[in-house]
């Protein structure tokens, strides 16, 4: 009777596993630190490393299902004893909303730790290897805790979405403040091939490691892409508030897909974090070099240069070479 009692449970468990099936990619990166700069040895870097590793998972039930990842990744003194780091990058519950959704299609409430639907960077998918500029800039998180509302606009004209969110990224998810942040994002698709995507985030962070101060954190962003045939062409402008300090810039990126295997992809970069100062901004130049060698296998070379304007600093660059294998 007990045999009987446990092969229904493990029957049982390997149903509810055979619905949520385990998938995801890692990223296995050589970096070659200052090429440019030989002579200064002590500037010299040139390293492997896991930088991301997904293990993903996902449920096919209705009206609500439930997906998660874990983020797996190498940083220096991530714990004590290792430079693994393991954290979860989203853990959510999509709720379908049938009686919505006969007016907005695909309608949905999203509950947990979940994407940030702003500007760029929940479209970008690494093409080339660095982050979307406002991840890049340390502007914006990619993923938060909170709850929101996603739709699509009928006709396939677009989608948006309204979040609620703690505003202190995945990475951090406890508050650390008495305000929640606010985030609106709204994509539309006039035309075939051309998006026109605007996003807003506001919020309230704290001074030190006190509560009682705090500083408005606005973002805004305004995107544009083309995509037809083998060419995909998309510019950004992104704009800060923290309390009185103002930055800017924008970035732009454009592939061109020869064959289904190898593509040319290239992306500039401008930032400046206070637009008071003087000599403050810099800009990022990335040339890149994608052969997907299968299905589970994506070949990426990189060479990225950053240059400064205060000319003190000396440009930093670096070559990429990157293997992406999915499972």
């Amino acid at each position: 009777m007990k045999r009987s009692i446990i092969m229904v449970m493990l029957g049982a468990a390997a149903l509810s596993f055979a619905d949520a099936p385990i998938y995801g990619y890692f990223w296995l990166r050589y970096t070659y630190e200052n090429p440019s700069q030989p002579e200064d040895v002590t500037s010299n870097a040139n390293y492997f490393s896991i930088e991301r590793g997904y293990i993903r998972w996902k449920t096919s039930t209705s009206p609500v299902s439930v997906s998660g990842t874990i983020d797996v990744s190498q940083a220096s003194k991530a714990t004590n004893k290792s430079d693994w780091n393991v954290r979860l990058k989203y853990a959510q519950a999509d709720w379908t909303l049938p009686h919505v959704g006969d007016y907005l299609p695909d309608a949905k409430l999203i509950l947990g730790l979940q994407k940030v639907y702003f500007g760029y960077v929940d479209r970008w998918e690494y093409p080339v290897l660095e982050k979307a500029l406002e991840d890049a800039e340390k502007k914006m998180n990619s993923a938060d805790l909170g709850v929101s509302f996603h739709t699509l606009l009928p006709g396939g004209y677009g989608e948006a979405s309204g979040q609620i969110f703690n505003g202190t990224g995945y990475s951090s998810v406890t508050e650390n403040n008495a305000y929640k942040a606010a985030c609106g994002n709204l994509s539309i698709l006039p035309i075939a091939g051309i998006m026109l995507k605007g996003s807003y985030w506001m919020s309230k962070k704290p001074v030190g490691d006190t509560i009682i101060t705090q500083v408005d954190e606005i973002r805004y962003a305004g995107v544009i892409q083309f995509r037809k045939g083998p060419v995909t062409i998309a510019g950004e402008y992104l704009g800060s508030t923290d309390d009185d300090v103002k930055g800017m810039g924008y970035t732009g990126f454009a592939e061109f897909s020869i064959n289904k295997a190898f593509s040319l992809l290239g992306r500039y970069d401008y930032w400046d974090g206070n637009t008071e100062l003087e000599s403050n901004a810099h800009n990022r130049v990335i040339a890149g070099v994608n052969w997907k060698v299968a299905k589970v296998l994506l070949t990426q070379l990189n060479y990225q240069l950053t240059q400064y304007e205060n000319e003190e600093r000396d440009p930093s660059d670096k070559i990429m070479l990157q293997f992406k294998y999915s499972y």
